[in-house]
């Protein structure tokens, strides 16, 4: 599990992340990001269009958090992240999800 010090929790930061940052597309996912803030938080974001179950949207999300508790510590900058879920995401086993989140964290912060 995400620690809770590296999640992002308030939405004015989920706000600003969307205003002031950039996107990149992944298959699975969207990356909105903010480049420069104090520390690494990331939060995530799966809609009802996933899912209409809350099962399937809490795995989604614990997938998310998980891929990116592992990589974390690679990533060389401050960045705060807010995946957006993309119904590909449903079904898909935890190897794929890291492998994707990884290569996608990399693109970003060039590690």
């Amino acid at each position: 599990m995400l620690k809770k010090q590296d999640r992002l929790t308030k939405k004015k930061d989920f706000e600003e992340v969307r205003v002031k940052g950039s996107m990149i597309q992944s298959p699975l996912f969207g990356l909105n990001y903010l480049i420069g803030k104090d520390d690494k938080k990331f939060g995530f974001i799966v809609s009802k269009k996933i899912s209409k179950r809350a099962v399937d949207r809490n795995r989604i999300r614990r997938l998310l958090a998980e891929s990116v508790r592992i990589n974390i510590d690679k990533i060389g900058i401050n960045i705060w992240g807010v995946f957006l879920a993309k119904k590909s995401l449903l079904g898909k086993k935890f190897g794929e999800v890291e492998e994707e989140v990884g290569r996608t964290l990399g693109k970003i912060t060039n590690y």
